[in-house]
């Protein structure tokens, strides 16, 4: 076994030293058309940008202050993901916009707009990388890139494809806080309308009758009353000490008197009403109303008073809500933010020369080496060889009818 081993071996070796001329001339042939056609080959320039997905409509107010307490209120829309950003990349319309804006119909022969963007599609690379472990795993970066046989052109192409994702994703999240904010918006005019309905009618619901407030002002009203009924009491008992010691007649007894249907009258005024008293020397209302009528005035005060607190209250609760939205709304960003900015390509991505050199080399040796072998079973096996030329002939199409 060995020694047939030896000899099948030395007889390769002496078959490819007879043809030594034909396998070089083979290999050379086809290593000579493999460095024309690496050199021929069109150069393809490539550019590409690295960037991240964060959350566009997030705003930090924990920076301590008076909106710090704004960060617990959610309101707004969600942000454009990493996976919806993923498929922006690969939108038609942006497609479209840059094959236009680049001219890339004329750069590609064709003026189809499906194969216009098949062609500008197959130059695009997008790679995402997501986080390691099992399953499904969120998108961590994105990676966009564009090859063509312009640098300038990649360059400038790439650079333009994300702006206009850029600008697409911001335009999303904007729309997304949008209708909160309008909602929020509408709301607080609404609301700050009722509370200055509210104030202008309470205020002149204490201009007319000159309630002030409410409390303070029943025991202010109390008092005097207490006071104007003391005052009575007094002026009874001198009056009637003053009738027994200086009798009927008397002058300061008279005056007394007057004294005493004056504070009457006040008296009666502060209790039921009667028209008069209650007004003060420049025609305003006294501050003092008749206890009477003060148990349904005070009911219409409080009323009044009460609708003002609660659009006060309502307020208090918009208000914040509508400035994180506004906030929001204003200050919505694409969320996008570059971890690799694209460059201008100053060296070839492809052909790779060396590559295809080496491969048209083996590739001439794999060609001379089968047709070294091929002649040598032609020559020692004719028999054989004819019935492949037979094989060969009937399978050519002129003689199927034969």
């Amino acid at each position: 076994m060995s020694e047939n081993r030896k000899v099948d071996i030395l007889d390769v070796a002496t078959t490819l030293a007879l043809r030594k001329k034909t396998i070089a001339i083979i290999v050379l042939t086809a290593t000579v058309i493999g460095t024309i056609l690496a050199f021929a080959w069109p150069k393809t320039y490539r550019s590409e940008v690295s960037f991240v997905v964060t959350d566009g409509n997030s705003i930090n107010l924990s920076g301590g202050g008076l909106l710090s307490g704004l960060a617990d209120i959610q309101m707004g829309g969600s942000s454009i993901s990493a996976e919806q950003v993923l498929v922006l990349l690969r939108s038609t319309e942006i497609q479209d916009l840059l094959i236009e804006e680049f001219n890339l119909g004329e750069v590609y022969g064709n003026d189809i707009p499906e194969a216009q963007r098949k062609m500008f599609d197959n130059s695009i690379e997008i790679e995402d990388i997501r986080e390691g472990g099992i399953g499904f795993n969120s998108i961590i970066a994105l990676k966009l890139a564009h090859l063509g046989d312009d640098p300038e052109r990649v360059y400038n192409l790439v650079n333009r494809y994300y702006q206009v994702v850029d600008s697409t994703v911001q335009r999303l999240n904007k729309k997304n806080v949008e209708d909160g904010y309008l909602l929020i918006k509408n709301r607080l005019e609404q609301n700050l309308a009722d509370m200055e309905e509210a104030e202008d009618s309470l205020v002149a619901f204490q201009s007319r009758y000159g309630i002030l407030e409410v409390e303070e002002q029943a025991a202010a009203q109390i008092g005097a009353i207490a006071e104007v009924r003391t005052e009575l009491v007094k002026l009874e008992i001198q009056i009637n000490y003053l009738q027994d010691v200086l009798g009927e007649n008397s002058s300061k007894l008279t005056d007394l008197r007057t004294q005493k249907r004056a504070l009457e009258r006040r008296y009666n005024n502060l209790i039921k009403g009667s028209g008069e008293g209650l007004e003060t020397t420049d025609g305003q209302f006294d501050i003092f109303q008749p206890v009477e009528e003060m148990p349904a005035l005070f009911v219409e005060y409080l009323r009044r008073y009460r609708e003002v607190m609660v659009q006060e209250e309502i307020y208090k609760v918009l208000y914040p809500q509508y400035e994180q939205q506004k906030l929001s709304y204003e200050e919505a960003t694409s969320g996008l933010m570059v971890i690799d900015k694209a460059v201008l390509p100053t060296y070839k991505h492809s052909p790779k020369r060396a590559y295809i050199m080496i491969a048209a080399f083996l590739f001439g040796c794999i060609i001379a080496f089968l047709k070294v072998f091929f002649d040598k079973w032609k020559e020692e096996n004719p028999g054989d060889y004819e019935r492949y030329q037979k094989f060969t002939s009937a399978l050519s199409f002129r003689n199927a009818d034969h």
